[in-house]
């Protein structure tokens, strides 16, 4: 003979589950509700790369493939600006900022030229390549 086994039903489940109206329905206060993070990340776009706002502009511009700390130096000479915080710049500092390292060749392109050089070495087995 075949017994029915009886499992008890979680109460949610039987609050879900009920068509009817909740009128005996238990609600468990929130002690800490979650906090909304809201992300908001401002960096200025240079040269391709999002370059950080709380460092100086020196600084900055290094996490650019391509300009390391005497080409930052010579590009702050060049336009003649002061070595400020990042969120500090103007919006014409900034254009001119983008139009000077422009002029260098950086992140693809430098990348691109230099799997190129050693693709090339390599074809003509050199001790280099």
């Amino acid at each position: 003979m075949a017994q029915k086994l009886a499992m008890p039903k979680a109460p949610f489940l039987a609050l879900i589950s009920n068509p009817r109206p909740l009128s005996r329905a238990v609600y468990f206060p929130v002690i800490n509700p979650p906090k909304v993070r809201v992300l908001s990340i401002e960096c200025a776009r240079v040269g391709g790369v999002e370059i950080p706002n709380n460092k100086r502009i020196e600084f900055s511009l290094q996490y650019i493939h391509g300009i390391g700390r005497s080409r930052a130096r010579k590009i702050l000479c060049d336009i003649s600006m002061d070595n400020k915080v990042t969120k500090d710049l103007s919006e014409e500092d900034l254009i001119t900022l983008r139009d000077e390292v422009s002029k260098y060749v950086i992140e693809g392109d430098l990348r691109r030229f230099n799997a190129l050089n050693i693709r090339r070495l390599k074809e003509i087995q050199c001790y280099r390549g």
